[in-house]
């Protein structure tokens, strides 16, 4: 398989799904991509000319999830969660990106019944997948939480059934996402969103016996498999992830409980 391991100058063509915390960015690489993305995959995303008022302090990559992919066109949802990604945010129509990508394991798709449970910025990789089944004539049961209703990502984009969740109550039912999953009889669980969310995530489908793949998040520098910041346990998020199977986090000691920012420095994870 051909992986493009630099990055590709691709220009934004449209931007959209506004929220109060973020937007989707739409981007038409100059040279397309070798292969198909599929969802769960990520792009590292490089920002050679930051927007005004912005230095050159933003212009680190950054890996991001693939929202969607059509006609050779990518689209990312971008959060801002810092000063990269708010440099991302204020950039327009007719500017230029580096993406270098796909990159990762991305989810499977052999199941007749799926249900997806995302949090935050989970929701986007979530809303490829779910088209994905939609095209195999599959309609996905999603659930999606957030902390109130203008932070939740494309929950009116996706296909089949939705349900929500909000901590504020705005909209759907008061409370965790997760409590969602009561009653639910899936043959497969994709979860993608904050760590302690995947955590239950992974409870419940281990006590109801359902296979689940869990897409992780974890600092990148490099997205290729060379810095190891990305490390959980043996494994790098980049390369034998982002997602990962139940049976593999099950047996995980690093899932939930730590994680590595930059320069590798250790921080400990509350359940």
């Amino acid at each position: 398989m051909v992986l493009m391991r630099y990055p590709i100058p691709a220009k934004i063509v449209e931007i959209n799904s506004s929220t109060t915390v973020g937007h989707s960015i739409c981007l038409a690489p100059k040279k397309p991509w070798p292969i198909i993305p599929t969802p769960g995959q990520f792009a590292m995303v490089w920002l050679p000319q930051p927007p005004e008022p912005h230095g050159m302090d933003v212009c680190n990559t950054i890996p991001m999830s693939i929202t969607d992919w059509s006609d050779h066109q990518i689209r990312i949802t971008v959060k801002n969660l810092g000063p990269t990604s708010k440099a991302l945010l204020d950039c327009q129509i007719g500017d230029w990106l580096g993406l270098t990508g796909p990159l990762g394991r991305g989810f499977s798709l052999d199941c007749k019944r799926p249900l997806l449970i995302g949090g935050g910025v989970g929701a986007p990789p979530l809303l490829f997948l779910a088209k994905t089944f939609e095209a195999k004539g599959i309609k996905p049961v999603t659930l999606l939480g957030g902390a109130t209703e203008t932070e939740i990502f494309h929950f009116d984009e996706f296909p089949g059934i939705v349900e929500l969740a909000t901590n504020d109550g705005s909209i759907g039912h008061h409370g965790l996402v997760t409590d969602l999953l009561d009653g639910k009889t899936p043959d497969q669980l994709y979860s993608c969103g904050p760590e302690p969310m995947l955590v239950q995530s992974l409870k419940w489908a281990l006590r109801h016996q359902i296979a689940a793949e869990l897409c992780l998040e974890r600092y990148m520098a490099c997205g290729i498999g060379l810095c190891g910041i990305c490390s959980l346990d043996e494994d790098l998020v980049c390369q034998d992830g982002p997602v990962f199977s139940s049976t593999r986090l099950a047996k995980s000691l690093e899932f939930g409980k730590q994680t590595r920012e930059a320069g590798g420095h250790i921080r400990l994870l509350s359940d």
